[in-house]
């Protein structure tokens, strides 16, 4: 199961999950009723490799290829199939490679010198008809170079609601169904833009299936963190939580009588400043976009304040400042917007990079820490949250 589409909002419909606010939809059971990937399975699709329909799709897949990398590319083909797409960008002068699990297949492109099971160092990696019959695509989509261009061809579907009346619903072989917009804007959580969209499928004869060209250069965690070294090097920027959060994490401190916080992203507050106890109590700052504060500190804390961080993150970035914030301390306590920000980001972007609803949030922290608290708020649009054991 995708790591980040589980963490949607979704409703059951029969042997579906459906995420209709984000043009989602995926099988509840992964395991039910696997399609088997083998011989006979590659023997269908070779059937169909001399057909007019089949040489109209490699022609526009070949075309689409050849409009976003030059000549003698590498490009990796993931689920190849009988190898019909290698073959065809091979003659358009690609060095073309292919990965399949089939066995005739993998057989095939290694007779030929064709066979790759890594997309790194790759120019160019294919999914025609393949993405959505991956159970966790991300481990495939995470190991694409930044920089390489992604081609893929998937089912689009306009009312989630009706895949069952659709050719495309194939429970056991395809797993995850989208809209146009669910999955340029699933792509684009792992930082894949999106650089044309085009109809050489459907020209082709195929029905409701949508041809779409990427490049994975969106701004990544990194990117994010030197973005707030900017902001912070050029005007007083992130000193709001004391402001904020100093009466709500004050009664936190009361009750729990840490002996030490840890004030994690704490940006320019002085937060944490407020529970010195006259130095009876350690307390740390931790930033990695502040030079200051931006060596982690190798000890564990009672208690970690994350104010107003994770709707800076991008969502794929997320489990990593949760496994960081958890790995300091059993306890936190964290503030999360859940509307856009006011501030920008030095490219233009909003600052609140991952939008969330409340028990989106909840859900996914207390994957983390088990006992999740939601603490009362005065606004309307924040979410706090007191994760770990009482």
């Amino acid at each position: 199961m995708n790591r980040l589409i589980k963490r949607f909002d979704s409703s059951k419909d029969e042997d579906l999950r459906l995420c209709m606010h984000r043009g989602i939809a995926y099988q509840r059971d992964m395991g039910a009723a696997p399609i088997a990937y083998d011989d006979a399975y590659h023997d269908h699709y070779q059937k169909l490799e001399g057909s007019s329909v089949a040489a109209s799709l490699n022609a526009g897949r070949c075309a689409m290829l050849a409009r976003h990398a030059p000549a003698e590319s590498s490009v990796l083909d993931i689920g190849a199939g009988c190898g019909t797409f290698v073959r065809a960008a091979r003659s358009w002068g690609f060095q073309a490679k292919g990965f399949d699990i089939i066995p005739k297949t993998v057989a095939h492109l290694k007779s030929i010198g064709a066979f790759a099971d890594n997309p790194d160092g790759f120019d160019v990696v294919t999914f025609w008809d393949s993405l959505e019959h991956i159970e966790e695509p991300e481990m495939v989509l995470k190991r694409v170079n930044r920089g390489c261009v992604v081609l893929a061809a998937i089912p689009i579907f306009e009312d989630l609601t009706r895949i069952r009346e659709s050719k495309h619903y194939k429970p056991g072989e395809h797993l995850y169904y989208f809209t146009r917009k669910g999955f340029v804007d699933w792509m684009a959580l792992y930082g894949f833009r999106l650089l044309e969209e085009s109809a050489h499928e459907t020209d082709a004869g195929r029905d409701s299936i949508g041809a779409f060209a990427f490049r994975r250069d969106l701004p990544d965690y990194h990117d994010h963190i030197a973005a707030y070294s900017e902001m912070h090097s050029t005007r007083f920027y992130g000193s709001s939580a004391t402001e904020l959060h100093l009466q709500t994490v004050a009664g936190v401190v009361r009750d729990l009588k840490p002996c030490s916080i840890l004030d994690w992203g704490c940006g320019r507050s002085d937060l944490v400043a407020h529970f010195w106890a006259d130095g009876a109590r350690r307390i740390e700052r931790y930033d990695p976009a502040i030079p200051a504060f931006k060596q982690a500190p190798a000890v564990r804390f009672d208690l970690v304040l994350c104010c107003d961080v994770l709707e800076h993150i991008p969502m794929a970035s997320v489990d990593r400042v949760l496994d960081e914030v958890r790995e300091k301390g059993p306890r936190a306590v964290f503030t999360i917007s859940t509307k856009l920000a006011r501030a920008k980001l030095p490219d233009g972007r909003n600052a609140h990079v991952t939008l969330l609803t409340r028990d989106e949030w909840k859900r996914w922290v207390a994957d983390y820490y088990g006992a999740v608290r939601e603490l009362p708020s005065q606004f309307e649009h924040e979410l706090i949250l007191l994760a770990g054991p009482k």
